[in-house]
């Protein structure tokens, strides 16, 4: 890189540079952003919402006690192996290492995230070496996407969706250009990363198969194609066994019908109610509603584009015949995603937007490094439009819940309860024994909870019964089957199983 640096005019390496820079700045960038428009430090924010709170917590304890807990997860639905909750290993895949080297704070997460994307920023500039013009659009992509300004001072895992994305650009084109085997192997590495994480990734497969049997039909793609398949299929499999069961999500009800009209039955009512969603319906936010536009406005650009360009000859512009594959390709990647969210998971309560936006930046950032600008020039104008949404309604997301940038409730009378009551057994052979059942979903009980339970998250009823052996509730009116009250200060109740349930 040094030398391709050198090569270049004196001007025409300080604006790469200065490119460059932009890009591998541009997480911290949209940090500072947020705290300008926030006026509160975007960089030391909370955990607030339940899936930054269970990271977060997957992270303390990991760093205390490694695995060894109690049973994490909801409504005492185990893992079948380990202990591990709905979220199986992703928090400790994603950040462990940082927590390592730098220590646990409320905000690592956020930090960790930016860093994330720095580095996949990095690897992009040093193996693609996009030109200054193309830099700088890239992160305009990025400081202008609605998702990402709404999720960078979060302790979700949404930033590092870019990270991802940026590392598996810097390694398709490393192989495109070099034909180096490594780097086709780097790029597969990278997917299944992502597939660990999030399973729909599996789709970005696909181009590394087309480039590795270099677009030919045959044998080669064949086998590309079937090693894929059982990398993907092996990912599903690793974290379905170390995952627990994620109670309230469709395809936990799907993979329970009773039989196949059944399983057919809700596939269809399901994909139903979702499309109606999307297109119908008004629930959901302005911004969610711009960046449902967004997508499939980029998707038919592409569309449109994979056929038809736009010439200008004699001061007017004509249409003319082409085909474009790579734009053919974009489109069926996001039309290939949209199914999949469609039919098997929701439309609604920001889950399309946090798991279609990955899919939407790859393309646009992909299209830039080969030089297509015309769709990326027109959806960062949409993504400009997707953000004044956001700015001028209504506040949503991160601005709507400004806990995030304050320091949390504290409350003596938790702190007292836990303290004297939740006492963990560091000689449990049954893990069920340092696990605890709670209602409580605050950063105070997540952090003051020793690091040995496991935590069980869910509601109580007059009808419950447990397998856990400790109940901590602030929520809790009526007596539970089969435990006892140890405790009542001032709301917080503590319960502990009679008889311990023995697996």
């Amino acid at each position: 890189m040094t030398a391709f640096l050198r090569s270049l005019p004196p001007r025409r390496r300080t604006a790469t540079l200065l490119g460059w820079g932009l890009l591998i700045a541009s997480p911290f960038l949209l940090l500072a952003a947020v705290s300008l428009v926030t006026g509160r430090n975007a960089f030391a924010t909370y955990p607030v919402w339940s899936d930054e709170l269970d990271y977060w917590r997957n992270l303390f304890t990991w760093d205390a006690v490694g695995l060894r807990t109690g049973y994490n997860g909801m409504l005492e639905e185990f893992a079948r192996v380990g202990t591990l909750g709905a979220h199986g290993f992703t928090a400790v895949m994603l950040y462990g290492w940082f927590v390592k080297l730098f220590g646990l704070g409320y905000h690592t997460i956020v930090i960790c995230n930016a860093v994330w994307v720095s580095l996949g920023a990095a690897a992009y500039c040093a193996l693609i070496r996009p030109r200054p013009a193309r830099s700088v659009l890239l992160a305009l992509c990025l400081l202008l996407y609605a998702p990402a300004v709404l999720y960078c001072a979060s302790s979700m895992t949404e930033m590092f969706n870019y990270a991802l994305m940026l590392f598996y650009l810097a390694f398709l084109g490393a192989y495109h250009r070099r034909r180096r085997p490594w780097w086709l192997l780097l790029a597969c590495l990278t997917v299944a990363v992502g597939c660990l994480y999030r399973i729909t990734y599996f789709l970005l497969f696909i181009p590394v198969i087309l480039c590795y049997a270099r677009m030919k039909p045959g044998l080669r793609m064949a086998l590309a194609a079937l090693a894929a398949a059982a990398v993907s299929l092996g990912c599903y499999l690793v974290t379905s066994a170390v995952t627990a069961p994620y109670t309230q999500g469709f395809l936990y009800h799907l993979l329970r019908a009773p039989d196949a009209g059944a399983f057919v039955q809700m596939l269809l009512s399901h994909t139903k109610s979702n499309l109606m969603d999307y297109f119908v319906n008004t629930i959901g936010t302005s911004t969610e509603h711009a960046f449902h536009w967004l997508y499939l406005g980029t998707a038919g650009l592409c569309l449109a584009g994979s056929f038809v360009a736009v010439e200008r000859r004699d001061g007017r512009l004509t249409l003319r015949r082409r085909f474009d594959a790579r734009l053919l390709g974009c489109f069926l990647l996001l039309a290939a995603a949209f199914g999949l969210i469609v039919i098997l998971y929701e439309t609604n309560d920001w889950s399309d937007f946090r798991t279609l936006s990955p899919f939407l930046w790859l393309t646009l950032a992909y299209l830039i490094t080969a030089g297509r600008m015309a769709v990326p020039r027109v959806a960062a104008a949409g993504m400009a439009v997707t953000l004044a949404v956001m700015l001028a309604l209504p506040p949503t997301g991160m601005f709507a819940d400004m806990a995030h940038f304050e320091q949390p409730e504290y409350s003596e009378d938790l702190a007292q309860t836990i303290a004297e009551y939740l006492v963990p057994d560091p000689d449990a052979e049954n893990p069920l024994t340092n696990t605890v059942r709670l209602d409580v979903n605050t950063l105070q009980a997540m952090e003051q909870i020793p690091p040995e339970f496991g935590l069980q998250y869910g509601w109580f009823t007059t009808e419950s019964t447990g397998k856990s052996r400790w109940i901590l509730t602030d929520h809790l009116k009526c007596a539970v089957s089969g435990y006892e009250r140890l405790t009542d200060m001032n709301g917080y109740k503590v319960y502990r199983l009679i008889e311990p349930y023995e697996e």
